[in-house]
């Protein structure tokens, strides 16, 4: 099968449903540079320098001026409303593990675990670890996503204790969420028994945004077009192989 056919087939099979995705449209975007939206509740996380984290990340998306770092423990939630009819979300952001976090933790501090919760319900869950070389971390980043392991990046407070960075925006989990609703209440916690304060560990956020991808319905008159297509490409085929 050639390309073309290929192509129009494809259209065809997403037509027979009745609608096309059109290509995702941003409905919140922050680099957290300025001031803190609305759309932010912070708990106690605060606005500040990127320091050694700058200039990591891809080209257009790299952690840069200020971010929001967050103690362990505490809850940052983004409340959108009035969303655009869609039928899935994706989220990206740029995530910082700062200094001395523990991993999944057998012993104390017994670990910290990073979760991404969309409207009550969990879609992100993994520990990650900067303390020691030995600690386990369960989060394994696909391909692109690591940006930095286990290095200092401004915010060690012990030899032992180093930073981490990650794209997880490029992690394809965070990537056409079945979502509808015409609001989104998207939380971000690191959590865990050996959660310590601000001085031993923490996390931060930096280009954060959130993108709908909305339904777009096929006219009949393209479905008829394309049948017409196949059933012109069908013939010649024949024709061919008579």
């Amino acid at each position: 099968m050639n390309k073309q056919l290929q192509a129009i087939t494809c259209i065809a099979a997403l037509s027979l449903s009745g609608v096309i995705n059109a290509a995702p449209v941003t409905v919140f975007s922050t680099d957290f540079d300025t001031t803190l939206p609305a759309a932010i509740s912070p708990g106690t996380a605060f606005i500040t320098d990127v320091q050694g984290y700058a200039g990591l990340g891809p080209v257009g998306n790299q952690f840069g001026g200020n971010f929001l770092r967050s103690e362990t423990g505490n809850i940052v939630t983004l409340q959108l409303s009035n969303l655009p009819a869609h039928n899935a979300i994706n989220l990206a952001f740029l995530f910082a593990a700062i200094d001395s976090l523990d991993g999944s933790g057998t012993t104390y501090p017994q670990g910290d675990f990073f979760n991404v919760v969309l409207d009550s319900t969990t879609i992100f869950n993994e520990s990650f670890a900067n303390a020691q070389s030995t600690d386990i971390q369960s989060y394994v980043p696909p391909v692109g996503v690591e940006l930095a392991r286990r290095v200092d990046l401004g915010f060690t407070v012990s030899n032992f204790s180093l930073d981490s960075a990650y794209n997880l925006g490029a992690d394809p989990i965070f990537s056409n969420i079945v979502h509808s609703a015409s609001t989104a209440t998207i939380q971000f916690v690191i959590q865990g028994v050996g959660n310590q304060d601000l001085n031993d560990e923490s996390w931060a956020l930096d280009n954060l945004s959130v993108s709908v991808v909305s339904p777009v319905p096929v006219p009949a008159a393209v479905w008829f077009f394309i049948s017409g297509v196949l059933g012109l490409i069908g013939v010649s085929r024949r024709g061919n192989t008579a």
